[in-house]
């Protein structure tokens, strides 16, 4: 598998990772089991706009072999106390390992990080499985329990 690059978003890019990250979270949502409870939610899809106006949040995309295949959110704060706010790769490119080369390139980018934050719905196990079993995240919350669109709140520590 060759290698990810990762490159900040801007302008010029930002309209195919828009197209890429909404057909990305769309097409999860498809390959749910037709009769899973996760079908019954009316998830809003996450939504890129205005990302490039907003500093606090810093917006990349992943390219491999000079196509694009992914990208990514992230705050990344004084603290050292990050925060993951989405991740998401072309539908092409599922189940090939690319979610966790950008992941493992975005720990390289930022080595200062003491612990990464993240969240994704209860019932996306695939994201669950990734986050958990392939990232190293733990489960540490689960944010409006009794609500149908429950989230798990993940945290990663990299340093004491």
């Amino acid at each position: 598998m060759s290698e990810i690059s990762v490159v900040p978003m801007n302008a010029e890019n930002f309209d195919a990772a828009k197209k890429m990250m909404e057909i990305s979270f769309a097409t999860t949502m498809e390959d749910l089991p037709k009769n899973s409870d996760a079908n019954n939610h009316d998830c809003d899809l996450p939504s890129i706009d205005g990302i490039l106006e907003r500093p606090e949040e810093t917006p990349l995309l992943f390219y491999q072999e000079g196509k694009m295949v992914g990208g990514a959110v992230l705050i990344v704060n004084a603290d050292n106390n990050n925060i993951l706010t989405l991740l998401f790769v072309d539908p092409a490119c599922f189940d090939k390992g690319i979610g966790y080369q950008a992941w493992l390139e975005i720990e390289k980018r930022y080595p200062q990080t003491k612990t990464w934050t993240t969240e994704t719905p209860t019932f996306l196990k695939k994201n669950v499985t990734f986050y958990v079993n392939k990232c190293g995240f733990h489960i540490i919350s689960v944010k409006d329990p009794k609500n149908d669109e429950s989230m798990f709140l993940f945290q990663k520590i990299m340093k004491q």
